[in-house]
């Protein structure tokens, strides 16, 4: 198989899709209506990815699985009928770390799978975060991300909780208690402790707690909004314990911004300013007050309606300035300065009643009227209205069935395609479609089987034809959240939207005049959108650096003994256990690629040659150089799980009844013959700049190598291959194993599998100057197990290399009980999640049938199915099973 071949395959979209922009001229003397008809043409014919999980509930517990399916839909159109074949999931602590990443194929249900929780996982905040190669041509504010608490009844042995002391009106002390699972305290015991802000170490320690289990921790000065942390941990012979607690912010602090609508805030007759008020927790605030201008006077009291949102009018007069006064709820009075007022500028206002868009259009006096002027609306990227505007009518009003469901994207448009002025006007999905589950009893009793029938048709009695997913829980562990993202609000609400929105199924809920004017707050407040459009009379900004991923592929270049290209060597793939061969030969850049199609885990031993047969190169295999991990949404403070502690308990039981096994916190006693190190840590870590992941943690990092596991590290980033970065900096980090040194020797990473590994640490700043020189871009610091040495590196011209490939497929377990002896089995079923399918087939009626057995709950159970149709209708319905 040729190289280059094989390179058309999946990156050969991207030259066809540049060749599309250079086929975007504007022409001087075409129609300005033509271009700009051009300009969104090309938007619809190169258009971006989405993607929704619908995971089967919204909390977890260790020891379960997260049940997913993939939704990677046409962001245009919301059709299922992208070109990618494979997405990347992620599941990512609040450190920003990842505990796990899986590459998913799609099959022939589509993109489904399940990330199975250790027993060992901290309970606390991670996040769920997916994407495909495509997507990566976008900002990471577009990918799919959904905040998740995960419980842990499981790994209990130990218990810690911590509570907090102020001691002035700056300074906090942390009291945190450490007891057994039996509420005996662990007296006497050394802690060790480090407090963290913003990733940097600011204290670190030793406490011995008293009788009462309890260590006091006082709390530098710390920031009012930062990432703030503490960690603890057991130094005791005979215990292993760590813990990581995530600090409130300690203030009851807020901030209000102000956005005037259209943009700019203009000396127009009237003009609209929303605002939002935000807690310094990164959650709204309600809020109050009063508009003054620069004499102090009074000119409107205002206060939020909705998520600390809200509007007032404002005429503002040229020369004048104006402030608010604000209080929040919590009591807190504040002053805040509005932007000043602007003598030129145009402005674009609209109000969304009912069914009915009016729009008016101001310009201050000393505006001219622009020579030609456009109107022009979009959704997502395909126009809906380009009509020009004039002086003398400069109002105008619209049906929102103009437009299709989702945001639409008002502006106004001058002679030389500039956008003067923009608004943002959400049009809710007034169709949907009609979905009936009839079951074939009223109620059922424990154990019994349930069959029930599903139909599903559009707003004119067709059946619906699609791809739809099915979540069926037990009412007693789990509330179904009304508030939550589901596909509905995020493919077309959240998705299209950077920042973040809180509770955005409210805004789903209904389409009542309340929801519609407060999600016209959200409009305002949050310009920040998926297409942000500059100049309509240019050819798009398209940054297509990464291809849709039709198939898995291996490249890399060769280098001759004195770096340079190696050109038409001869290249072998090799993975022996999954009978994989192949060859291609290298171009005249050295570079080579093999198209290959290969699970997760896989190794690949990789020869190469010269074209003379000369072994001494070296081969660099590209490595995936996934964006750095960060949440789109902000935790709430603490990592409580009070509100699931029944669930949680049921989470435990059903674990041990389905064989899995007890979870001890005492440390292994090993006797050996092998040389043995004193501890885990490295002559060069523990300062307080030093990142260190060791144990459980590293075991659960979800790394086959070293190199893995350090891709993975919050702050680094991998580009050309194998070149390691951290934070930004040009030069890279020195290597250290074993307290020995290792400069420009990125690949002896990929000789050490992370089983071998004690620990693994990022050293930055003060910390890796103890390196000298050789440290002035970091370090990464790997200490080994005991016993374990560094392995033997490979002949010249072979490495190994174990890319990341697709994970097989699971398949959700239902018991049966059509027996008597399974129907009186004295274990107990206390699955919270009773049924779970990816791909819910309905027929060309639009009919399916279910059938599955109700666990030992005699609460209802709510059925949650979500999809789209084939013509990029979004479903969701939720209904209720009762029970005896």
């Amino acid at each position: 198989m040729k190289s280059k071949t094989t390179f058309s395959m999946n990156r050969g979209s991207i030259a066809f899709f540049f060749g599309m922009l250079f086929c975007f001229t504007p022409l001087s003397g075409q129609n300005t209506q033509d271009t700009i008809l051009a300009y969104f043409n090309l938007l619809e014919k190169v258009p971006q990815e989405k993607l929704y999980l619908h995971l089967d509930k919204p909390f977890y517990g260790a020891g379960e699985k997260i049940w997913f399916k993939g939704y990677l839909v046409n962001s245009v159109t919301h059709q299922d009928n992208t070109q990618s074949n494979f997405i990347i999931t992620e599941l990512v602590n609040r450190s920003d770390s990842i505990v796990e990443r899986k590459k998913i194929r799609r099959d022939s249900l589509g993109f489904h799978n399940a990330f199975t929780l250790p027993p060992t996982l901290p309970a606390g905040d991670y996040y769920l975060r997916g994407y495909s190669n495509w997507m990566l041509n976008q900002e990471p504010e577009f990918f799919y991300s959904r905040n998740l608490k995960i419980g842990n009844s499981i790994d209990n042995t130990i218990v810690s909780n911590i509570e907090y002391q102020q001691e002035d009106e700056s300074h906090y002390t942390a009291r945190v208690r450490f007891t057994s699972n039996t509420q005996e305290a662990f007296g006497n015991t050394t802690i060790r402790y480090r407090t963290i802000e913003n990733g940097k170490i600011k204290d670190k320690g030793k406490r011995k707690t008293d009788e009462s289990g309890l260590i006091s921790i006082s709390l530098p000065d710390l920031k009012p909004i930062a990432a703030r942390q503490i960690e603890v941990e057991f130094d005791d012979p005979q215990y292993i314990y760590k813990r990581t607690f995530y600090l409130p912010s300690f203030t009851k602090d807020f901030d209000v911004k102000f956005f005037p609508e259209g943009g700019a805030l203009l000396t127009v007759a009237h003009q609209n300013i929303a605002f939002k008020a935000q807690g310094s927790d990164g959650f709204s605030t309600e809020i109050e007050g009063f508009l003054f201008d620069a004499k102090g006077d009074t000119l409107t009291a205002f206060r939020s309606e909705h998520d600390g949102m809200g509007v007032f009018t404002l005429n503002p007069i040229a020369g004048n300035s104006y402030y608010v006064i604000a209080k929040s709820s919590d009591g807190i009075t504040k002053r805040f300065d509005l932007p000043a007022a602007e003598e030129k500028g145009i402005a674009l206002s609209m109000t969304h009643y009912k069914k009915e868009i009016r729009y008016e259009i101001q310009k201050t006096e000393a505006t001219q009227w622009p020579q030609k002027l456009f109107l022009i609306a979009h959704t997502r990227g395909k126009l809906a209205i380009l009509q020009p505007v004039s002086a003398d009518r400069t109002f105008g009003r619209m049906n929102d069935s103009l437009f299709n469901a989702g945001i639409t994207h008002f502006m106004l448009i001058d002679q030389q395609g500039n956008a003067l002025s923009e608004r943002l006007v959400f049009v809710p999905d007034r169709n949907s479609h009609q979905w009936q589950i009839l079951a074939d009893k009223p109620t059922y009793g424990k154990r019994e089987k349930v069959s029930l029938q599903i139909s599903a048709k559009d707003d004119n009695g067709t059946p619906v034809e699609g791809s739809f997913s099915v979540s069926i829980t037990d009412r007693r562990s789990i509330q179904p959240d009304s508030l939550a993202d589901n596909i509905l609000s995020n493919l077309l609400l959240t998705s299209d939207l950077k920042g973040y929105v809180e509770n955005p199924g409210y805004y789903i809920l209904q389409q009542d005049l309340r929801t519609l004017r407060t999600i016209d707050f959200l409009m305002m407040t949050h310009g920040w959108r998926r297409h942000h459009i500059q100049n309509v009379l240019t050819s798009p900004s398209l940054n297509l650096t990464n291809y849709m991923e039709k198939g898995q592929t291996i490249s890399g270049r060769i280098k001759g003994f004195f770096g340079g290209n190696v050109k038409k060597g001869p290249i072998c793939i090799l993975a022996p256990k999954q009978n994989i061969v192949a060859t291609t030969t290298t171009d005249e850049k050295g570079e080579f690629i093999v198209n290959t199609s290969f699970r997760d885990s896989t190794t690949f031993l990789v020869q190469a040659r010269t074209k003379r047969g000369f072994a001494g190169v070296d081969i660099v295999i590209d490595a995936p150089q996934y964006p750095v991990a960060s949440p789109k949404s902000p935790f709430h403070d603490g990592t409580s799980t009070s509100f699931m502690e029944d669930y949680l308990l049921n989470t435990r039981d059903q674990y041990y009844m389905e064989g899995g096994m007890r979870v001890y916190n005492l440390k292994e006693v090993v006797v050996t013959g092998s040389r043995k190190k004193a501890s885990s840590e490295s002559i060069y870590t523990g300062g307080i700049n030093t990142y260190t992941i060791e144990g459980d943690r590293l075991e659960g990092f979800g790394a086959q190598t070293a190199f893995d596991a350090v891709s993975r590290l919050p702050g680094v980033s991998v580009t050309n291959g194998n070149e390691i970065h951290i934070r930004n900096n040009p030069e890279q980090p020195v290597i250290v194993i074993d307290d020995v040194v290792y400069e420009d020797d990125n690949d002896i990473l990929t000789m050490i599998q992370t089983s071998d590994m004690s620990s693994l640490s990022l050293l930055r700043g003060a910390d890796a100057a103890i390196l000298g020189s050789r440290g002035s871009a970091g370090a990464i610091v790997i200490t080994l197990k005991d016993g374990k040495d560094l392995p033997a590196r490979p002949a010249q011209g072979i490495i190994t290399c174990t890319p990341l490939g697709y994970s097989d497929s699971v398949e959700f377990y239902q018991p049966t009980y059509d027996t008597p002896e399974k129907k009186n089995d004295q274990r107990s079923d206390l699955r919270s999640t009773i049924y779970w399918n990816p791909s819910l087939q309905l027929d060309a009626d639009g009919k399916a049938t279910i059938e599955y057995y109700t666990p030992d709950s005699t609460a209802p159970e709510d059925i949650t199915i979500e999809g789209v149709d084939k013509n990029g209708k979004i479903c969701r319905t939720i209904q209720t099973i009762n029970k005896k």
